[in-house]
């Protein structure tokens, strides 16, 4: 079990790991730490997912998409969108075509509502959240998708 504290004490006490010491996630944590302060912290790090959540749901609505949540209640972690109701979307094309050109979204997992979600968080950046949109506007076409009005406003 990972307890940092006990690790600590224990560490603090002899100078040694309770255990063989799991040297890889050490250098991983520091890794992330540095990436993390180098960020500006929590101030920085959040700022970054709030701008990429601003484009994701500002770029899905300019293609027709509608949010699950307002905008008052919308975390900048993940978003979720509501199906669209038009038979050429095919959710399962839609997605594979998107991971063919390495972006993965998440199916909903929602019962209030047939829709599918996107994350705004991890190693992404703007242009990550551009290119994503770019490549969405592309499958629609594609899909040959004009409308996107939800199965809530059909």
């Amino acid at each position: 079990m990972l307890d940092l504290h006990d690790q600590w004490k224990n560490f603090e006490k002899t100078g040694q790991y309770r255990f063989t010491p799991p040297i890889h996630v050490i250098v991983s944590f520091h890794q992330a730490l540095t990436e993390f302060f180098a960020e500006g912290g929590v101030a920085g790090r959040g700022g970054r997912y709030a701008g990429n959540c601003r484009i994701l749901i500002d770029g899905m609505q300019e293609l027709g998409f509608e949010p699950l949540l307002p905008k008052r209640l919308q975390a900048p972690i993940i978003v979720t969108f509501r199906m669209p109701a038009n038979r050429r979307f095919v959710f399962q094309a839609f997605y594979d075509k998107l991971k063919d050109r390495g972006y993965v979204i998440y199916p909903g997992k929602l019962t209030v509502a047939d829709s599918f979600r996107i994350g705004c968080i991890g190693r992404l950046f703007p242009d990550d959240m551009r290119g994503a949109l770019a490549a969405i506007r592309d499958i629609l076409d594609e899909m040959g998708v004009k409308s996107l009005k939800s199965a809530k406003a059909a």
